[in-house]
């Protein structure tokens, strides 16, 4: 009976162990890509010159329990009519995972390894894109390849001068 006990703990102790190993998911696993089929328009639209008006690159903090983590950039983009962040976290994590780069600033398609974790909240009139490579040099061409994005789009707008040709440019930033 003791013997049976202790085979019968060992077996659980055994199976919560590999149960703890399983491989950590990979971003876009449950977001049901699949259903939501060919999003590379959307995507553009997302990631367009006219809609990404920022990029922020966080700072690791360090905690007693957690050491080592990549801090992650924060892309910002205009809300469209009809988006959520819910829809926007979708589509994104399914872009990074599956998804073709849109040009070659596309912070999603970084060159150095993959995007590990993509989230989305509200942020003013648009949405806060938080990005994170699976380890410091993907998360370092992350943040210049959003930067680029974010940055190197330059606006004309013309002014109300008695001069119609006489056009301003501005680095949105």
């Amino acid at each position: 009976m003791l013997k049976r006990v202790a085979l019968l703990v060992g077996a659980g102790v055994l199976a919560m162990a590999c149960g703890s190993n399983a491989p950590a998911q990979t971003v876009g696993q449950n977001s049901g890509c699949r259903e939501l089929g060919d999003q590379s328009q959307a995507v553009a639209k997302i990631l367009g010159g006219e809609s990404v008006y920022g990029a922020n690159r966080l700072r690791a903090t360090r905690s007693v329990s957690v050491t080592g983590t990549q801090p992650g950039t924060n892309l910002y983009v205009r809300a469209a009519s009809g988006d959520s962040s819910e829809y926007l976290e979708r589509v994104l994590s399914c872009h990074a995972a599956y998804g073709r780069p849109i040009g070659s600033n596309d912070p999603f398609h970084p060159q150095s390894g993959r995007v590990a974790r993509v989230t989305v909240a509200s942020a003013g009139g648009g949405y806060e894109v938080h990005l994170v490579g699976q380890d410091s040099t993907t998360d370092d061409e992350i943040w210049q390849r959003s930067r680029e994005l974010a940055y190197s789009t330059v606006h004309a707008e013309q002014l109300a001068s008695g001069n119609p040709h006489t056009v301003r440019t501005q680095r949105l930033q």
